[in-house]
């Protein structure tokens, strides 16, 4: 019955828009705009290929691209470029070829082919990374679809996970049409004033994850990642977990060190920026021995199976016996879903 209601809303939606002037609020660029300007900075390419008879592709610009949330973040984060998949024109891609509609693929254009890989799924998307590699995506997409896409490639998630792995872990986190759901925390977090007098009389590895509260990928390894069940009793036993609010204002003290938040541009700590080295990109967590020695520093986005071996690796002290891909050869996973 459900299934049934949304199939006719569907259909009557589409009735309409037919009739009406689409118009989005996305601000789309032409190809060789898009192409001139990732040559002065990298920002991701999104491609929105639609067909003039498409319902969905109707339905996807009065929705989708008209949600002022998504239409701002497409418009601040991405080269945004949207093509008629059967104009006649001649469009000239980012290695400088033209590309002509020559009939070979039924109405639809030779370049449209050529990146989207198809003839006959639309609306399709096509994002192309930083480092201009690019992958597709079809059929319609909902507010919670496109963000799940937009927030890979916009917070660099592409370099360290597979779409499928993010996909999974995010849906688990912002399942659709909820907020972010947070049931219960299992680790223990401790401040950073409460680890350093812990360590000082029961010694442990010292986890310090740095926590951009603007990065959803960042939420997501502290409520999906460390959150793990069997993720969060190791570390509860075997570290002292600290969350450090990278624009905390707090004065923080360690290594001898004070740390305070001088509130100059970006506003960032002072300690993030020292331990990062001034490169601020999250997530980002750095893994301390008992003598507050860094062990190793990351600054990507991990699921859940990529990091229990590296924590495992650490807390273990088999980092002072083999290298980390031997250990990996012999790790045995405990993970259960």
């Amino acid at each position: 019955m459900r299934k049934t209601y949304i199939l006719l809303t569907f259909l009557v939606l589409s009735c309409i828009l037919k009739s009406q002037n689409l118009k989005d609020s996305v601000k789309w660029i032409s190809i060789e705009q898009a192409g001139k300007q990732f040559l002065k900075k990298q920002k991701p390419i999104l491609f929105y290929f639609y067909k003039n008879d498409c319902d969905s592709c109707r339905i996807q610009e009065k929705t989708t691209f008209s949600n002022p949330e998504v239409a701002n973040y497409i418009n601040i984060l991405f080269y945004p470029v949207k093509i008629n998949v059967e104009t006649k024109d001649s469009l000239k891609f980012f290695d400088g070829k033209y590309y002509k509609n020559t009939g070979k693929y039924g109405k639809i254009h030779d370049l449209v082919y050529k990146l989207a890989g198809t003839a006959d799924s639309f609306p399709a998307l096509v994002v192309f990374s930083r480092r201009a590699k690019g992958q597709s995506f079809f059929g319609y997409k909902n507010r919670d679809e496109i963000f799940r896409i937009l927030i890979y490639y916009a917070e660099d998630i592409d370099l360290s996970v597979p779409f499928a792995d993010w996909y999974k872990y995010h849906k688990k986190g912002y399942p659709p049409g909820q907020k972010q759901i947070i049931t219960h925390l299992k680790i223990r977090w401790k401040t950073l004033d409460e680890a350093l007098k812990l360590n000082k009389k029961e010694p442990r590895k010292i986890l310090l994850n740095f926590y951009n509260y603007n990065k959803i990928s960042c939420s997501l390894l502290r409520t999906q990642t460390f959150n793990q069940q069997q993720i969060a009793n190791y570390l509860n036993k075997n570290y002292y977990p600290v969350n450090i609010d990278v624009f905390s204002q707090d004065t923080l003290k360690i290594m001898g060190q004070t740390y305070i938040n001088e509130n100059k541009p970006y506003k960032y700590h002072q300690l993030p920026i020292a331990a990062l080295d001034g490169k601020m990109m999250f997530p980002a967590f750095i893994i301390l021995d008992e003598n507050e020695k860094v062990l190793i520093k990351v600054q990507k986005y991990m699921t859940p199976e990529g990091f229990e071996p590296l924590m495992k690796y650490y807390g273990g002290d088999f980092y002072k016996t083999e290298n980390f891909n031997d250990f990996k050869k012999h790790f045995h996973s405990s993970l259960k879903n």
